[in-house]
């Protein structure tokens, strides 16, 4: 609680400060300026968002509770991207770059604030613990098997969703031969596709194991991904855009199951780890989730600035466009083997049966 109540208005004036920048012209005071007011940016966000997926462990021990929290949380946080990504633009051209900060800083405010009445923690924090070095516990927990082949395989799945973020502005210009305006709706498809998607996984998830769904959504993803590549390929009556329309939903409907699985089995290694430790310890493990994300995220535009120099990204020689698609197919199909070891239960008694603990 304390982490996400500092952190909320420390995330709200960075968010505000980013729209003005102390000097009117191009200044290197304005480079450091928007450099540290970045850095209070995303430390802020940090000590806002791994409390926050740190919590749902505590809020209940039952796997379908757990599923539907997450579930409802993780369409929330879409559809709340999608409306203030919506409102941003006409906001900032009706009231100006500080009002329309002031007036989206302040629903993300109180909506942080008001995250703490819902958090109840079920377990009591020991402080007489001494508090383990960073690189320590960065060791002990890739020293596990199950931890290690769960890192890989979401580094390597979640970094495809940023790819696609990156390349559909260059598909939808270079390929459908369309405006640039046209890949908001292309993106704007996928995001609302993914939160619609929500009940739907979360009846999955209830219902059967979550390591073998995960792997069915990652196997969809890696179909969608290929299909996506033959876009624009071969010549066809049917409108480019219509057609990758039609394709896009096959890839992204199965990123709103990575984005709920992911959670939800961050909180059964929690739990694995009580087995092994008799100590909880979400925040490190959804922590470490955090590191392993943006890493591959990092690695994002390495990926494409290397594919689109080696194979090219113009309407005369797109194949570096398309070829991303194949390069995000690969990154699931590596994530899928790196998967393949991870067998936790959905429940403590089951992860204590599987593992002989």
């Amino acid at each position: 609680k304390p982490f996400i109540f500092i952190s909320s208005p420390i995330l709200f004036l960075a968010f505000i400060l980013v729209w003005r920048p102390p000097v009117a012209d191009t200044s290197i005071i304005n480079a450091v300026y928007l450099a540290v007011v970045l850095f209070f940016y995303y430390i802020s966000y940090t000590g806002m968002l791994i409390p926050w997926f740190a919590v749902l462990p505590e809020m209940s021990p039952d796997n379908t509770v757990r599923t539907k929290i997450a579930s409802i949380g993780v369409a929330i946080g879409i559809l709340g991207a999608l409306v203030g990504g919506g409102l941003s633009g006409p906001l900032f051209e009706s009231l100006g770059e500080l009002k329309m900060a002031l007036v989206l800083g302040v629903f993300g405010l109180i909506a942080g604030e008001l995250t703490l009445l819902g958090i109840h923690q079920r377990h009591e924090i020991d402080h007489s613990q001494e508090t383990p070095r960073f690189f320590t516990v960065v060791k002990q927990v890739f020293a596990d098997r199950q931890v290690l082949s769960f890192a890989i395989m979401i580094m390597m799945v979640q970094l495809t969703y940023q790819l696609m973020l990156m390349n559909v502005p260059y598909l939808t210009t270079e390929v459908l031969g369309k405006d640039e305006g046209m890949a908001s709706m292309l993106m704007a498809e996928v995001i609302i596709l993914i939160a619609l998607s929500m009940p739907f996984w979360y009846w999955l998830y209830a219902k059967f194991p979550k390591r073998r769904v995960f792997r069915g959504v990652i196997v969809t993803m890696i179909v969608g991904f290929t299909l996506c590549f033959f876009i624009g390929a071969f010549p066809t009556s049917i409108d480019l855009l219509i057609l990758a329309m039609l394709v896009f939903p096959v890839a992204a409907i199965p990123i709103g199951g990575v984005f709920l699985g992911s959670l939800i089995i961050i909180a059964d290694l929690t739990d694995y780890d009580e087995l092994k430790t008799g100590k909880r310890q979400e925040a490190i493990y959804y922590g470490i989730y955090g590191i392993v994300r943006k890493t591959g995220w990092a690695l994002c535009s390495l990926i494409l600035t290397g594919v689109f120099g080696w194979l090219g990204y113009s309407a005369e020689n797109p194949l570096g466009i398309r070829a991303i698609w194949m390069v995000c197919a690969l990154s699931c199909l590596i994530g899928l083997l790196a998967f393949i070891p991870y067998k936790l239960g959905d429940s403590q008694e089951e992860t204590k049966h599987i593992m002989g603990i």
